[in-house]
């Protein structure tokens, strides 16, 4: 009895309320990307699905140059290193209704805050973090595709752009290289999970 109750009760929440719809409730995810010359991998939450499909997310960023970076300054010095950046992502943004009941396309905007630092080479070379203290952040737009999988998973893949740079020491040629590591191009894929 108890099981015929609770499954009639979520019936009719699915049938009649709108934050319990495909799509629209509270959502895990996980990512990989690239975004300018830095791969990153993302972890966050959604929010519920409010007003006309907006939502607002905050996510855990970890980003890593994909190679060995070589910065040549306007003065003929240069410097090569393995910057990441970690930090957190406030993003916002909305998605369109759903198109054959499956797929939906969305937008939004990612404000990052973090830290840039060089643990490779701290731990290689014993030099500690050659880019110094610094704030990390960034602004990046994107629009992607959202296809369900299974009626609370979905798949998504976005492209867009923006800018990454740092407040730190105007001197250091580690910092200035790391500045703009991050801007540009980017894209990022991965699987979302509504509950």
């Amino acid at each position: 009895m108890r099981k015929t109750g609770a499954w009639a009760v979520s019936i009719l929440l699915l049938g009649c309320c709108p934050a319990f719809a495909r799509g629209t409730g509270f959502g895990l995810q996980f990512s990989t990307g690239l975004q300018g010359s830095l791969s990153f991998f993302e972890v966050g939450v959604t929010s519920p699905a409010f007003g006309d499909g907006m939502t607002v997310g905050l996510k855990a960023r970890s980003m890593s140059s994909i190679t060995w970076a070589t910065f040549l300054h306007r003065n003929g010095q240069s410097v090569s290193f393995h910057p990441v950046v970690v930090g957190g992502v406030l993003s916002f943004g909305g998605a369109s209704p759903f198109i054959e009941d499956s797929y939906r396309m969305y937008g939004g905007m990612d404000l990052f805050l973090g830290y840039s630092f060089t643990p490779y080479d701290s731990l290689i070379y014993k030099l500690g973090n050659l880019i110094g203290k610094n704030l990390t952040y960034g602004l990046w737009g994107y629009y992607g595709i959202e296809v369900f999988t299974a009626e609370q998973v979905a798949y998504y893949l976005d492209a867009g752009g923006g800018f990454k740079s740092l407040q730190g020491d105007d001197a250091n040629l580690y910092a200035i290289a790391s500045s703009w590591l991050g801007s540009g191009f980017g894209m990022k894929t991965g699987l979302r999970f509504y509950f």
